[in-house]
């Protein structure tokens, strides 16, 4: 019902097989297209320079990665983000220091900077239906278990799984307000829904100076201008549907309202945040030829906008001055088989990068 509800596959019937590079390491994929292929295995060729020289003077935003899709295909789309926010020297610096402390952690168990960490407080904030999905990963449970069994002090915020976001950002304003009262470093991270009411919490409700003991947020997968899915289903007949399904679980249409892309675009514009938090943005970014059959619809309902993780478009998962690390190949749900170690990588970023 939801494939035809949001529309037909948009995947591509061939692959093209690559074995290039890709922030500096080696990269084997498969790719929608030829273009796609020449910017992992030769980057100085005309044509990545050309398509590179067009959108130089064109801001990374959903519409500029929305136009390169159409004119070329999804996978180009992703690569030029990729390699676009790779030339930033934060960026770079951040993404470098990912794979350093990820390949750290597969050659040994002794990892010296983790001691770092134990001077921090770990704070998470979990997405839509953490207690009544846990498949989803959105309570962090495997995250914090990671973080105990390291010694390393960590703690959920319980806000209300299907609450209104801006009901949950308020509960989450008052915690972090506790909590820094007690703790001089937080890391805080939040995913998917969680991300927009950390925003809220942190860009409009939080003064700056309640804010001093938050070091770096960590916005994993973020949906933090609403998504276009659920635009999509405030629409008849998606509506209908949506509301029927909903009924079954006891909510209301007012969930799907309140996550409404075109509405909270204009409303996250308006945030402030304060200039003393680390932003890293982790993002998961899927290519075309490899989309996991359970966002394949969601995908595709999104592909005019650009590259997606199957909830929202790439670029507008991320805050526009935070550090930008990527995972290629992982969706919106960043489900590997390396998310301990990646996690322990993506925490270690957030303490260097107060240096």
């Amino acid at each position: 019902m939801t494939y035809i509800l949001l529309g037909g596959s948009c995947l591509p019937k061939t692959t093209i097989s690559v074995d290039g590079f890709l922030f500096g390491k080696q990269f084997k994929t498969t790719v929608d297209n030829s273009l796609a292929k020449l910017m992992l295995t030769n980057p100085l060729d005309s044509k990545v320079l050309n398509l590179f020289t067009f959108y130089n003077s064109k801001s990374l935003d959903t519409k500029t990665l929305s136009e390169i899709t159409k004119k070329y295909s999804a996978d180009v789309a992703t690569f030029y983000f990729l390699q676009k926010s790779y030339q930033d020297e934060d960026n770079k610096e951040a993404q470098d220091l990912y794979s350093t402390y990820f390949e750290k952690q597969s050659s040994t168990n002794n990892n010296k900077e983790l001691e770092e960490l134990k001077e921090y407080l770990v704070v998470f904030v979990p997405g839509l239906a953490y207690k009544q999905d846990t498949t989803t990963g959105a309570d962090f449970a495997r995250q914090r278990r990671l973080l105990t069994s390291n010694g390393i002090l960590n703690e959920l915020i319980e806000i209300g799984e299907w609450d209104l976001a801006d009901d949950n950002a308020k509960m989450i304003a008052n915690r972090l307000k506790e909590l820094s009262e007690i703790y001089k470093k937080i890391i805080l991270v939040s995913a998917s829904k969680g991300g927009l009411e950390t925003a809220i919490a942190l860009g409009k409700i939080l003064k700056p100076e309640e804010t001093k003991s938050i070091k770096s947020w960590i916005n994993v997968g973020g949906i933090l201008r609403g998504s276009p899915i659920a635009d999509n289903y405030l629409k008849f007949p998606k509506r209908w549907f949506a509301e029927l399904m909903l009924w079954t679980k006891g909510k209301k249409i007012d969930i799907v309202q309140d996550m409404s892309y075109k509405n909270r675009k204009e409303s996250f514009s308006q945030l402030q945040f304060p200039q003393n938090i680390k932003v890293i943005n982790f993002v998961g970014a899927p290519l075309a030829t490899k989309i996991d059959k359970e966002i394949k619809s969601r995908y595709c309902s999104l592909i005019n906008l650009g590259p997606n993780d199957g909830l929202t478009p790439l670029i507008d998962g991320t805050i526009e001055r935070g550090i930008i690390v990527s995972e290629v190949g992982l969706d919106h749900y960043f489900r590997d088989t390396d998310i301990d170690k990646k996690t322990l990588a993506l925490a270690l970023v957030a303490v260097k990068i107060q240096d």
